[in-house]
């Protein structure tokens, strides 16, 4: 059975797939979450970053809540990561970001925080700045690596990427013609080295929507075409089984991801090939942007969420079908903000 956890305006979703159909709970209640990570060593941790109100962690699939993070100096916590390689004293390796640009990272699920200090004197933050809100930024994505333990990349909405091998003793800052506005950030369990990003870079630089580096962030070569009507790439997902296969949700402008009244379009790239549209099925006029994720267990199956409930992307289907969920009038109007899977 499936689980899906979503980040919605002022609660956090749990919708169960059961043999009767799909039941839904609602948790952290007045709260926006931002973020949803899953432990890979036990999936009965879970971490949900809150736009106001902190971190707060699950030890039972998502049953109770408790606030964590004391050490974390904003309640602002815009990006977290559980590591599917590092760990201490048996525990995955946590890291959180924050607004304005803070990293932390945890030994203990979470219970203690260290601060990753020297991001503060990267040459480039000087040109850290979120656009709508100028005079502040924030930790977009963190991504650990698959294959080296102390590899860590990190993106900044918005003004850079940067990475460290060292687990941030010393941090590689923007490096040549690396995007500036990742959106999504995210690594591959059968890629060693490889990183992908959706980026918002398209809007001001022709074919800069989405990158990929080889080299864990060294360098970078940018796989646009296609996305030529939609150059703002935000959100995006990636084949479990396959890393060649990815999508994407991309708009036309920034106005349009971050509206809930405009049309956004879904798209894939299968190896060498352009991006190809896959939105048939998805909300034809309007909707949020749609927040992605790849099922982990059926094989080339995938899921999109927007305003209007979760849509599945079945093995060489053509079109997304809606799952039928109890979808509260309310959600129409809000604009949901993560969305995660889990398989019980």
């Amino acid at each position: 059975m499936k689980e899906f956890f979503l980040g919605m305006d002022d609660e956090l979703l749990i919708v169960k797939e059961t043999a009767n159909g799909y039941r839904s709970f609602s948790h952290l209640e007045g709260m926006q979450p931002t973020r949803i990570a899953i432990d890979p060593q036990d999936k009965n941790i879970i971490y949900c970053g809150t736009q106001l109100d902190g971190l707060f962690k699950s030890e039972d699939g998502g049953e109770h809540w408790s606030a964590i993070g004391k050490f974390i100096q904003s309640e602002k916590v815009t990006s977290v990561a559980v590591s599917p390689l590092k760990q201490a004293n048996g525990n995955s390796i946590v890291y959180a970001g924050t607004e304005p640009s803070m990293l932390y990272y945890s030994k203990d699920r979470g219970e203690t925080w260290e601060e990753f200090k020297n991001i503060q004197s990267l040459s480039s933050k000087k040109h850290w700045s979120f656009p709508p809100r100028p005079y502040t930024h924030y930790v977009r994505w963190i991504t650990p690596s698959y294959f080296a333990e102390n590899h860590l990349g990190i993106s900044i909405e918005a003004g850079a990427f940067f990475y460290t091998n060292n687990h941030g003793t010393d941090w590689i800052d923007r490096p040549d013609d690396s995007p500036i506005d990742i959106h999504t950030l995210l690594a591959h369990p059968q890629s060693p080295g490889r990183l992908y990003a959706a980026c918002g870079d398209g809007i001001n630089k022709k074919g800069h929507s989405y990158a990929e580096s080889e080299d864990g962030g060294k360098s970078w070569q940018y796989m646009s075409e296609g996305l030529e009507n939609h150059p703002y790439a935000y959100n995006m997902t990636l084949n479990p089984s396959n890393p060649l296969d990815r999508i994407i949700s991309a708009a036309k402008s920034p106005r349009h991801a971050h509206s809930i009244s405009e049309y956004s379009a879904v798209y894939r790239k299968q190896g060498d090939n352009p991006w190809i549209d896959i939105t048939a099925g998805l909300p034809e006029n309007h909707s949020s942007i749609h927040n992605l994720v790849a099922d982990p267990k059926d094989t080339n199956v995938f899921y999109a969420m927007n305003n209007y409930g979760i849509y599945r992307l079945a093995k060489d289907a053509d079109s997304w079908e809606k799952l039928a969920i109890n979808w509260k009038e309310k959600y129409l109007n809000q604009r949901p903000s993560c969305f995660n899977i889990k398989v019980t």
